[in-house]
């Protein structure tokens, strides 16, 4: 399948994204934190409504979390240590 994008509208509607909610690899505890904030935000509107318009967004900032928890040094499996999809998806 060969969908075409058109990149000279996603750029600024990308940009307008960002200015409102930063949605980025995260690269710092301070990244880290924001993000958390972000998706207990989106967590407190969507639920568990899988309909909700926020729903692919807050599973993306959580995919974002996870892949820090995974790849930061303070996340490392440690005895009594859980990552964020383990808390929210035991």
């Amino acid at each position: 399948m060969n969908v075409a994008i058109d990149f000279q509208r996603l750029l600024p509607a990308w940009l307008e994204l960002q200015s409102v909610a930063t949605i980025a690899h995260i690269e710092s505890e301070s990244n880290y934190e924001r993000t958390t904030e972000l998706l207990n935000g989106l967590l407190d509107i969507v639920r568990d409504d899988a309909t909700h318009p926020f729903f692919s967004l807050l599973a993306v900032v959580g995919d974002l979390i996870e892949a820090y928890e995974i790849d930061s040094d303070s996340f490392r499996h440690e005895e009594g240590s859980e990552t964020f999809r383990e808390k929210s998806y035991g």
